[in-house]
């Protein structure tokens, strides 16, 4: 697990530093308050100083032997598959209907739920998400095959 952690830590810090490095170029402040680059710094400040936590540990318990893989690993390969499959087909599907899917198939991959919950929770989002973003708020996402 100790080279499991490194590496986990090593990506981590090196995402933070470019979220630092992105956002620095960004107003950092506006005349109304926080600019677009405020954010985004402050979460790449956060995550550089957790990979540095987590990082400092694994060389702080050296002695500790683990295995690399855990027995959850194929479960999470999978959820990083949907996760990817997920973004290919967003353009198409829609942003509603694609998070609807997404979060239909999360439910039945990590929470082993049934398959009319997670067919009956993937409608009640596209449904929420359409009407909440696209009527209420009037936010324009991206619409797919099926217009939502």
């Amino acid at each position: 697990m100790k080279f499991a952690d490194l590496v986990g830590g090593g990506v981590v810090l090196l995402l933070g530093i470019a979220i630092v490095f992105f956002s620095s170029q960004l107003p950092y402040k506006t005349e109304y308050g926080p600019g677009p680059g405020f954010l985004p710094l402050w979460l790449g400040i956060v995550l550089i100083g957790s990979a540095i936590f987590v990082i400092a540990n694994i060389f702080r318990k050296h002695g500790v032997v683990e295995t690399f893989l855990k027995p959850r690993t194929k479960q999470s390969a999978l959820m990083f598959i949907l996760i990817f499959v997920s973004f290919l087909l967003l353009p198409w599907f829609g942003f509603a209907v694609g998070l609807a899917f997404f979060s239909g198939l999360t439910m039945r991959v990590m929470g082993k739920h049934g398959w009319i919950a997670c067919g009956l929770t993937a409608v009640g989002i596209a449904i929420g998400i359409h009407f909440v973003f696209g009527q209420w708020l009037h936010i324009p996402l991206p619409v797919g095959i099926v217009g939502w």
